[in-house]
């Protein structure tokens, strides 16, 4: 880059040369050596300045071409010569403007999110009358309704954890929470479902209690054992708690339709619907990608274990309670 910078001067610089060697030929009465020599002299000065403006210069370049991202420019080395210091008051200038085109967007963006989330909260009024009514119904389209009702409040609560997902580290209270009641709750959210499905649940729970947040904590129940009973029919599952090595874990393992062993991988990716959904417009994919990172904010190991056609164990891994402080302190 450098030497194409100071190509127009040495086009310059040769034609000057030239100009002095075509005179000394053509007017007999300069000697030629003089001539040669002066050439030689202009071209060796020239040299040295080359030379020496390109290794004042050298870092800059080096460090320009290094350069990725705009935020970079304050990592440059300070520049030396004019032209340089041309090139970093223009990319300052670039800086800011980016800098202050991000805080409109993420203004925009924080406000288009705290809309949401006041939209999800107004909703939950309207939902919790919804679900008092349609418990008083006493006809066959009780149990469609009731269906409806859970992925219509799935798909809300979704939308409102996504949104909380980004402050998580702010939005955690680690505390003693009882696993029977927490999975009670979540089983009677799915209760007519589960009788209409024929499905039941079997507890064995070898510990009663786990060091976690009890929002978050619910929530990741709410999605692990709905999609359980999703995929089930005619079956119970099993949800067992105990520890291992010290380890509090805690089991849900289904009998349902499984999941398909090229899927696996990306269970909890964002967005990713199994194959076998893949025409079911109504599912989101960010289920168990929320899952996921509520767990990792919690310090829990998520491992899923599945078999096509026979059923599917979900393990969660709660940190030792000596490990508790480092998460409160996130």
């Amino acid at each position: 880059m450098y030497f194409k910078q100071v190509l127009p001067w040495l086009i310059l610089f040769s034609v000057f040369n030239l100009s002095i060697l075509s005179i000394g030929f053509l007017d007999t009465d300069i000697p030629n050596f003089s001539v040669i020599y002066i050439v030689i002299i202009n071209t060796v000065i020239l040299g040295v300045f080359i030379l020496w403006d390109f290794s004042k210069g050298r870092s800059y370049w080096r460090e320009l071409m290094k350069m990725e991202k705009i935020e970079e420019v304050d990592s440059l080395p300070v520049p030396e010569t004019p032209y340089q210091k041309r090139i970093n008051e223009r990319l300052s200038v670039m800086k800011r403007t980016h800098n202050k085109m991000l805080e409109n967007e993420s203004k925009k963006t924080a406000e288009n999110l705290d809309g949401l989330t006041r939209w999800i909260h107004d909703m939950k009024m309207p939902m919790t009358t919804m679900k008092l009514l349609i418990d008083d119904l006493d006809t066959s389209k009780k149990i469609r309704l009731e269906e409806e009702w859970v992925r219509l409040d799935t798909t809300l609560n979704e939308m409102l954890f996504e949104r909380r997902l980004v402050n998580i580290s702010n939005d955690l209270y680690i505390e003693t929470v009882d696993i029977e009641t927490t999975l009670s709750n979540t089983i009677r959210k799915l209760r007519t479902l589960c009788i209409e499905k024929g499905i039941g649940f079997d507890f064995e729970l070898n510990i009663t209690h786990v060091e976690t947040d009890l929002k978050w904590f619910s929530f990741m129940l709410d999605q692990m054992i709905g999609n359980s009973v999703k995929y089930s029919r005619d079956s119970d599952i099993m949800i067992s708690s105990y520890l291992n090595e010290g380890w509090p874990k805690i089991e849900i393992t289904d009998y349902g339709r499984g999941i398909k062993s090229e899927d696996l991988p990306r269970v909890f990716e964002a967005n990713f619907t199994s194959t076998s959904d893949h025409g079911d417009m109504r599912a989101t994919g960010m289920g168990m990608y929320l899952t996921k990172e509520a767990a990792n904010a919690m310090d829990i190991s998520i491992d899923i274990k599945s078999v096509y056609g026979e059923g599917t164990t979900i393990t969660l891994t709660f940190p030792k309670k000596n490990q508790f402080h480092r998460v409160k302190t996130m």
